[in-house]
């Protein structure tokens, strides 16, 4: 969950804005006029570049997501397109994504993002430069349930998915990916919305940020067991380096799980200069299909 109140709080990543339109970088609209979305091109394009999708948290949208994660200005130096789709409304008109039966359709709606998702993906691809082996999804809350329902629904056209703050189905055969995905999960211990060590926000069980990265290495045929690296420094207002990596290794080639572990940090961390880029955005890059 994520509202305007925050972004205030928002860190400032390492890049400029994107251009203004011309020459097939800038802004473009895709999606159906009910229900538009930004496709935000970088500074510069050379070959078939990739894309990721950011989904917001419950009650935010992609504009309010994108100012506190600074996702699109990261993305700009890094030749990386950024796709800003926004949730259906609700009754108490809160955007929202049917992602896991975990959250958050309170209303059940019933809508089906994954279709949306997916042809919004296909549309940037047929629009802009777009390389189809290296589509990625981060999202935050109720956007990174909707990310791993991604990653169980549209394995086969997902290169990876981080997920701030989200989790996912609540049994491990509730969804059955047609192929491992290479999963990035951070998240904070003192998260009181979406447990680190998991709960319910009212509509079903999730499970905790351990089990869901464990249930996700087991898929791609890593170790049992992860390697912890050295402490890194991710959150502005938590004093010295407090997030600790544990890589999972020996997966199979080309994939990769990753846990970071905010220790101390609330459902809406508060990111140093540079840290969606280098520990988010990097790391998405790293990975591609076949």
């Amino acid at each position: 969950m994520l509202d305007a109140a925050v972004v205030d709080a928002a860190s400032t990543d390492d890049a400029g804005p994107p251009r203004a339109d011309g020459g097939g970088t800038g802004t473009t609209t895709l999606g159906p006029t009910a229900r538009p979305a930004r496709l935000v091109a970088p500074t510069s394009v050379t070959g078939l570049a990739p894309l990721v999708v950011l989904l917001h948290g419950y009650t935010a949208t992609a504009a309010i997501e994108d100012t506190y994660l600074g996702v699109t200005r990261a993305a700009a130096s890094r030749g990386l397109y950024v796709l800003l789709p926004d949730g259906m409304v609700d009754p108490m008109g809160n955007h929202y994504w049917q992602g896991t039966p975990g959250c958050c359709d309170f209303y059940r709606s019933g809508v089906d993002d994954v279709a949306y998702l997916r042809d919004l993906v296909h549309e940037a691809i047929a629009t802009r430069p777009i390389d189809p082996a290296r589509i990625y999804f981060f999202g935050h809350s109720n956007g990174g349930f909707m990310s791993y329902r991604i990653a169980c629904e549209l394995a086969s056209e997902t290169a990876a998915i981080a997920v701030l703050a989200g989790s996912d189905f609540a049994g491990e055969t509730d969804c059955v990916p047609s192929q491992p995905v290479s999963v990035l999960h951070v998240h904070g211990t003192a998260d009181t919305t979406i447990p680190y060590a998991g709960g319910n926000a009212g509509l079903a069980p999730f499970p905790g940020a351990r089990a869901v990265v464990a249930r996700w290495a087991a898929r791609a045929g890593c170790g049992a067991t992860p390697t912890t690296d050295a402490m890194i420094d991710m959150e502005s207002t938590l004093s010295g380096a407090e997030t600790t990596p544990s890589t999972y290794t020996g997966c199979r080639p080309g994939l990769d799980v990753r846990l970071l572990t905010i220790e101390g940090a609330t459902h809406i961390p508060t990111f140093a200069s540079g840290a969606i880029g280098t520990q988010v955005l990097d790391w998405l890059l790293a990975h591609h299909l076949g």
